[in-house]
């Protein structure tokens, strides 16, 4: 690792430096707060810097420092002789990260590297777990998804203002469903979207902000019976549900329903039965879709999530692949979970969403 020490008593520099080098660190010294700032433009992994510098002192080194943007988030360690908590809170409100107080041991100062260092690990895998989410993200299916809808939508209409008054009746008629088409379609991704990054939000609010409560029975005949018959395929549901009221609006459940039902659908051939049921039991309420489509692997049911389609390559998927993550979501806010498992003799998909309910 490098380490800068600024620190114009030449004992404790070499004292510092000896230490540093041998327990395997590249050190640059500077003696001075202005040539200590300059130094710090080579961006070393942390600075050690005397508060009690001549001239430009410690706290005028950080100030200046975090001003820059290759120094802004550089672990800085203050090394002084005063320990009292006004100066610790005038360092730490300009950015310091830890203090080491004259005279220090070795173990002192290893420590406290440690400690910064590991700090600073964290949050760089973090923040590039973030980078490499985003930027899969961004390449992934569903930004193409999200505007092919349009494609039919500007088509119909270049088509129509190109021919004008020469297009017939009929060819109108055929063009304006193709626009109306790709419209609702549009519509839809749209608002799932919104809904789920909606829901993301609700997830991190204080406990209990959301007060709602609704019918879950009533809720889930609605919704289910609404996918089934989206899908043109009313006969193939099974429906049981006993009464029950759940901690949710009914809004939301009914979107977490639509979502499981509606994957049951498209993920099973007709003529498959899609069943789905509603059991209260012991202050809870429980909501179970099973279908026998080709089901999801074990690995592939750990690791769902928003944007995220299995087997696209293999298998016609329309849709942001959003699904699951807001049912989820959906669980989330009101207290319960989404559990994914094999079908009855490993065929097809079981979804549970398990919640509190009377």
């Amino acid at each position: 690792m490098k380490i800068l020490i600024i620190e114009d008593e030449p004992a404790i520099r070499e004292t510092l430096q000896d230490i540093l080098e041998f327990n395997g660190h590249t050190v640059r010294t500077a003696t001075d707060g202005e040539t200590g700032l300059a130094a710090a433009a080579e961006r070393p992994d942390l600075i050690l810097c005397d508060i009690g510098l001549p001239g430009m002192d410690g706290y005028d080194v950080i100030s200046a420092l975090r001003q820059q943007p290759h120094g802004s988030d550089v672990p800085f360690i203050f090394l002084t002789a005063r320990a009292d908590r006004a100066d610790q809170r005038r360092g730490m409100a300009l950015g310091a990260d830890d203090y080491i107080t004259k005279p220090f041991t070795e173990r002192d100062l290893l420590d406290a590297i440690a400690v910064r260092v590991s700090r600073q690990r964290r949050l760089r895998e973090r923040v590039e777990q973030l980078i490499e989410q985003h930027r899969r993200e961004i390449s992934a299916d569903w930004s193409h998804e999200l505007m092919t809808p349009l494609n039919g939508v500007l088509g119909g209409l270049e088509l129509i203002e190109m021919e004008g008054e020469g297009i017939s009746q009929a060819e109108l008629k055929d063009l304006l469903g193709l626009i109306r088409t790709g419209a609702e379609r549009q519509q839809r991704l749209s608002r799932k979207l919104v809904r789920y990054f909606e829901l993301e939000r609700l997830k991190d609010a204080p406990a209990g902000a959301q007060a709602y409560s609704c019918r879950a029975d009533a809720t889930l005949t609605d919704a289910a019976r609404a996918a089934a018959t989206a899908a043109q395929r009313p006969q193939d549901l099974r429906l049981e549900c006993e009464p029950g009221e759940v901690p949710l609006h009914a809004d939301y459940l009914a979107d977490a329903v639509t979502e499981l039902v509606g994957n049951a659908f498209r993920f099973s051939e007709p003529g498959q039965p899609v069943r789905v049921t509603g059991r209260r039991s012991a202050q809870r309420y429980r909501i179970e879709v099973r279908d026998e489509g080709p089901g999801m692997s074990a690995e592939q049911r750990e690791h769902i999530g928003a944007f995220t389609q299995f087997d696209r390559n293999r298998r016609e998927q329309q849709g942001l692949g959003l699904g699951l993550a807001i049912a989820r979501a959906v669980a989330e806010i009101g207290g319960g979970s989404l559990t994914l498992d094999a079908g009855p003799d490993g065929r097809g998909l079981r979804v549970t969403l398990d919640l509190p309910g009377r």
